[in-house]
């Protein structure tokens, strides 16, 4: 079974959908009927949806600030809009193709938390390029260690990052329920942020990698194909965040 919510993004037409350790191809999805027709898939080749989303702040539960960024919980509404997806080599992971889809957007309601970065990089700014990836990393890496503390699979979670968001102005990361509704997971988040933040500095250090891969900030689900991120630039806002009080 997968959510409507999730459909667009996990069994598009073309998707390689895994289920019960067996890979199988989406041959069609009708979301009127709610089914999915699938075949048996031994290809050496494995598939990633590429999403346009966005969130909307709709109500603000609490705020506090914390190792030096403002931490708010809340309910927001999440939109994505599947534009296509890459089939990838399984042996290396190197890209074979890409191919478009015109697909409808996907909007629902979910719990959410967030946090602000303007005060932890004014006093000394990223370049534009550096701050993009340093988010997008930094999401990636809370994002696999919130199951740690929350209980859950990564794949029940979401997220987002830019620098510039609409609402809140400035640098912002996003990590939200990946069920309408919300199932409680990022108010453990929230709740043990200071964990949140140590786990991930300690994810991404100890990894031996050079600049980022699968077992650190690379996501297997990332809607943005995993472009661009920083490991470096990630574990310099972390370790800015340490350095302030919690």
């Amino acid at each position: 079974n997968v959510e409507a919510a999730r459909a667009y993004s996990t069994i598009h037409d073309g998707a390689i959908y895994l289920h019960m350790g067996r890979s199988y191809r989406v041959q069609g999805l009708d979301l009127d009927a709610r089914n999915a027709l699938l075949e048996p898939f031994s290809g050496d080749y494995f598939t990633q949806a590429r999403k346009e989303s966005m969130t909307y702040i709709e109500r603000l539960h609490e705020r506090r600030m914390i190792h030096g960024v403002s931490l708010s919980f809340g309910e927001i509404a999440y939109s994505e809009t599947v534009l296509g997806f890459q089939r990838k080599a399984l042996q290396d992971h190197h890209l074979i193709d890409f191919e478009a889809l015109e697909l409808p957007t996907v909007e629902f309601p979910t719990k959410a938390l967030w946090f602000e970065l303007d005060d932890l990089i004014a006093a000394e700014p990223l370049s534009l390029e550096q701050l993009l990836g340093a988010l997008h990393a930094l999401e990636h890496g809370q994002i696999a260690v919130l199951p740690l503390i929350a209980m859950c699979d990564r794949w029940d979670i979401g997220g987002l990052s830019t620098n510039a968001h609409p609402q809140t102005g400035g640098p912002t990361i996003f990590i939200y329920d990946g069920h309408p509704g919300g199932v409680g997971i990022t108010r453990r988040g929230y709740d043990q942020f200071a964990r949140l933040v140590a786990d991930a500095r300690r994810l991404i250090g100890e990894c031996p990698c050079a600049s980022g891969c699968p077992s650190c900030v690379q996501s297997p689900k990332c809607g943005n194909l995993n472009e661009p991120l920083s490991k470096r630039g990630a574990l310099e806002l972390l370790a800015r965040m340490v350095t302030r009080a919690p």
